[in-house]
């Protein structure tokens, strides 16, 4: 019996191996420039002090053209009391090698958020964020935002946020052009444990523009991390974007990512 044991748990280690090294050289996809916030609040605790989030990936391979890509993101909390305070990087590089071409295309955002604790059900929140997305056309994009976020369900394991946020916006397309407005920012957010130690994060973002109601953004990003150690993990993250309204008209409206990597908490 004690070796049927042994067995069954090398065989599970392997099995682990062979499914780690199949997600970290998957990177599949364009990638959405959103904060999943949940993720970071869930990953980095609720206790006070500083504490953060390292995720990283990476992908070399390719058919008829090589592509590598290399994605980053660290995601940084500080809480003193009642307030919270969030900074968050991100940065995707890719490049294609073989064609008539060399080609880079790169996209990255800067996200800061400041949370206000009211009550157990209640936060205050207003963010800033910069961004950049080469292969969607965007040179730079300021978002100015601020709401209450409202939490309606919370046990052991699940939590369910609700956050109807306003957003003050300017977009500089890479034609040169110029528009800015006020959009509905408003967020739902679901973060789940299982067995203790699996983590699922899913956000979905639905940012119609005032007074232009056919100009929206529909995103839902989702997140799922396995420990590794207790201070690494597997992560693999997806997403789904929608924008009425992209920033050439060659793009599609519908775009989807898939990434994996490690993250590593501190």
């Amino acid at each position: 019996m004690k070796r049927y044991v042994d067995m069954s748990s090398y065989y599970i280690c392997k099995m682990r191996i062979v499914f780690f090294f199949l997600f970290i050289f998957s990177n599949l996809g364009l990638c959405a420039q959103i904060v999943n916030v949940e993720a970071i609040r869930s990953r980095t605790g609720i206790e006070s002090g500083t504490h953060g989030i390292v995720d990283g990936s990476f992908y070399f391979g390719g058919a008829r053209n090589l592509l590598m890509r290399l994605s980053a993101s660290t995601n940084i909390r500080k809480s003193i009391g009642d307030e919270s305070y969030y900074g968050i990087f991100s940065g995707n590089f890719s490049t294609r090698v073989g064609g008539e071409s060399l080609l880079f295309e790169q996209n990255g955002f800067i996200h800061g958020r400041y949370n206000k604790k009211f009550s157990d059900k209640f936060t205050g929140e207003a963010f800033f964020q910069w961004q950049s997305n080469k292969p969607m056309r965007i040179a730079q994009r300021y978002n100015f935002g601020l709401g209450p976020r409202y939490m309606a369900i919370k046990t052991k394991t699940l939590s369910f946020f609700i956050s109807p946020l306003i957003m003050y916006e300017v977009d500089i397309e890479s034609s040169g052009k110029i528009e800015s407005l006020m959009r509905m920012s408003t967020y739902i957010s679901l973060d789940a444990l299982f067995a203790k130690k699996y983590r699922w994060n899913s956000i979905a973002y639905y940012q119609p523009a005032f007074g232009k109601w056919d100009d929206i953004r529909v995103v839902l990003n989702s997140r799922f991390s396995s420990p590794l150690s207790p201070k690494l993990n597997l992560v693999v993250s997806s997403n789904i974007n929608y924008d009425a309204y992209p920033g050439g008209s060659d793009l599609p409206n519908f775009t989807y990512g898939f990434t994996s990597g490690l993250g590593w908490r501190f």
